[in-house]
């Protein structure tokens, strides 16, 4: 049994911890079993915010489905699509795509041009890892969201991230250009 008198100064009488001794409002000593005192842990959805907000609805109505985060979990499931959404698109590395002579058929494989230049990065900041990390090629979707309709034409990609494109003029002043996009899974 472990005691406590009124100034929190507590000894233990026996080998194992049974009920403590303490003082009550109006100053009289009581003794109290420790299993009925319980825990403060609480689960996600039982800590409420302080002020309710909304994370994800900006602009909606009530009517629209406007709803506002009260505890920590509905905060937690309205940010998450937020954030993994932003995460998962990226540019890959600068390519030169030879548009040197008309042509058609040919073909770049944007995903082996993307690890190549992930792998050996030409300068890194101190202490960073050699490689940066990179997806498989079936992890990914691959999207052209922009090429130069005077320069290229029949431009497509394949699942794996194999670009065809045929070559119909040279760029007027040697410069042309093709955005493309990765998307992870």
């Amino acid at each position: 049994m472990v005691r406590f008198d009124r100034y929190g100064n507590g000894t233990l009488t026996s080998g194992a911890l049974t009920n403590l001794l303490g003082v009550d409002v109006d100053g009289d000593m009581i003794e109290v079993d420790p299993t009925t005192i319980g825990t403060d842990d609480q689960f996600d959805d039982e800590v409420d915010l302080r002020t309710n907000i909304d994370v994800d609805d900006a602009g909606k109505s009530v009517a629209q489905g406007y709803v506002e985060e009260t505890n920590v979990q509905e905060v937690i499931q309205a940010i998450a699509p937020i954030t993994s959404k932003a995460a998962r698109i990226f540019y890959p590395p600068s390519i030169a795509v030879d548009a040197s002579t008309n042509g058609t058929g040919r073909t770049l494989d944007l995903y082996a041009q993307y690890t190549a230049q992930f792998a050996t990065p030409m300068v890194a900041s101190n202490l960073a890892p050699a490689a940066i990390p990179t997806y498989a090629n079936t992890e990914l979707y691959y999207y052209v969201t922009y090429y130069d309709t005077s320069v290229f034409a029949n431009v497509s990609v394949d699942e794996f991230g194999e670009m065809t494109y045929d070559v119909i003029a040279q760029p007027a002043d040697y410069n042309s250009l093709i955005n493309v996009v990765f998307v992870v899974k």
